[in-house]
């Protein structure tokens, strides 16, 4: 019989402040951030190809219970936690305390949920003013009633405040009869306890055979959660962080409000989060087609192959909605924060471009893209046609002035054709000759290491891209890190390898 096993995401301490009021935060938690740290644990669980079986989320998961908007920023984050899709379990924190809908909202009761082979018990211990808190005798009595009402199920308890080591701290972090409740544990056959509530975490340690281990604050860089593996009776956690783990990245591609196909990318939670997270520059960038064409043509991608309709739209002051893009882009730029546009070819190989749209200095970068490719009809085209359309288009790309083309390739996977492997070599040495960067791109696409391999050899700089259309696409880096080391592109080879802004 197969030994019994259970993976649990763990996240603790988000202060959440959404439409409540934030109450006296200190400058390094960012409460504010918390509801799209938690949406972007969840993506990055997907690169990871981590699939929990249950989420535990330890406590101050909203900053301020008593705000009249309390009840809404619970409901925001139940909204990221369903999602998910995976099965969760919410503890009460001391920043909790006070919300009458806290336990209605979540669903959550304390005592016994069982999961897969293991029993974890949600205690809800009530903090006072002084934000002291002591396990009453039910709670400890309920751990002996669990134990013996359900022999040799493996226990894991889950509460807000830290039982185990002491914290050296005026601060009382710890409930006051901690001997009391370790005490119950050993009686009742606990394997782990799981706390939150102190920001800085405490690692996986033993005492007496029962793990213990404090989670470390979302909400605080680096922003942190934790991946907890049981097999059996033996424990495991590893902790990741959301923050960029390496200097001088920047995201060439981060689109906006003004885009059709966005859907919860929002420009100014952008840049913060993205200036949080340790980018060193970001790049607000849009599509040219769908700020100069309405939405359906936008996507038919008729436009390519009807010139009249782009030059019409371009006598207009309005230009559609680039002139309100290009004003708005403007108010954003920054030594942080870099403007473009992603444009695509019309016209047999002219840019998608108005004229009053391409003067010099206008724009810190363009972003060369083949979404569509005029002349491939779908179900009619043959593979090798395709891929000579796609070369024509690519060869009169980097004749225009850009400085990245984006996402290479992603064309044939979209289009329902196979990717030319065969072609990797011949795109590099256009980019090399043309001296543009290649983007390195995970939204609905990934990069093949080969082509990365492809174009470092001949000296093609590399572009991060996170071509971000959600709010947790922004500065989500790590899985370019790791196809870029597949790549045998190393951290230490990053100066030279990446592109960056001169100057």
């Amino acid at each position: 019989m197969a030994e019994s096993s259970l993976t649990i995401l763990a996240v603790s301490d988000l202060h959440y402040t959404g439409l409540a009021r934030q109450t006296a935060q200190t400058a390094h938690t960012r409460g504010e951030l918390a509801r799209a740290l938690l949406a972007k644990v969840f993506l990055r669980l997907r690169h990871l190809g981590i699939q929990p079986d249950v989420t535990v989320v330890l406590g101050d998961v909203i900053e301020n219970a008593m705000d009249p908007n309390a009840d809404a920023d619970i409901t925001a984050l139940h909204s990221e936690l369903t999602r998910s899709g995976i099965p969760f379990l919410v503890v009460r924190g001391n920043h909790d305390d006070g919300n009458a809908r806290f336990a209605e909202v979540f669903g959550v009761s304390p005592g016994l949920h069982r999961v897969g082979d293991y029993g974890l018990v949600v205690y809800d211990d009530q903090f006072a003013v002084t934000q002291e808190t002591t396990r009453p005798e039910e709670g400890l009595a309920m751990t002996l009633d669990i134990a013996r009402e359900n022999p040799g199920l493996p226990l894991v308890a889950l509460q807000h405040a830290p039982i185990y080591p002491p914290i050296d701290s005026n601060y009382p972090y710890r409930p006051t009869n901690t001997a009391e409740i370790i005490d119950s544990f050993r009686k009742a056959g606990v394997i782990l306890s799981l706390s939150g509530h102190y920001h800085k975490g405490q690692r996986l340690r033993t005492s007496n055979k029962i793990f213990y281990y404090t989670v470390p604050a979302l909400c605080e860089a680096p922003f942190t959660f934790s991946i907890i593996r049981l097999n059996g009776k033996k424990v495991e956690a590893k902790e990741h962080t959301l923050a960029l783990a390496y200097p001088n990245l920047v995201d060439v591609h981060c689109h906006t409000e003004h885009a059709y196909c966005a859907t919860t990318v929002d420009t100014a939670a952008s840049i913060a989060l993205s200036k949080s997270l340790g980018v060193t520059q970001h790049c607000v960038v849009e599509h040219a087609f769908q700020l100069y064409f309405e939405k359906r043509y936008a996507m038919s991608g008729k436009w390519q192959g009807e010139p009249q309709r782009a030059e019409a739209v371009w006598a207009t002051p309005a230009r559609l909605r680039m002139a309100n893009y290009c004003r708005f882009a403007e108010r954003l730029r920054s030594p942080f924060v870099k403007i473009g546009l992603e444009v695509d070819l019309y016209d047999d190989g002219k840019l998608l471009l108005a004229p009053e749209d391409a003067k010099e200095g206008m724009w810190d970068l363009l972003i060369g893209a083949v979404h569509f490719i005029h002349g491939v009809v779908p179900g009619k085209t043959t593979q090798e046609e395709a891929e000579e359309l796609f070369l024509r288009d690519v060869r009169q790309l980097v004749l225009h002035p850009i400085k990245v083309l984006a996402h290479p390739f992603r064309f044939f996977t979209w289009s329902g054709f196979q990717t030319p492997k065969h072609l990797y070599p011949v795109v590099a040495d256009l980019l090399a000759d043309s001296a543009v960067a290649m983007e390195v791109n995970f939204h609905a696409y990934q990069t093949d290491p080969a082509f990365i391999r492809c174009c470092a050899d001949r000296k093609v700089k590399i572009a991060l891209a996170s071509d971000a259309h959600t709010i947790q696409e922004v500065g989500e880096f790590a899985p370019h890190v790791a196809v870029l080391r597949q790549a045998g592109i190393t951290p230490r080879m990053f100066p030279q390898a990446l592109f960056a802004f001169d100057g």
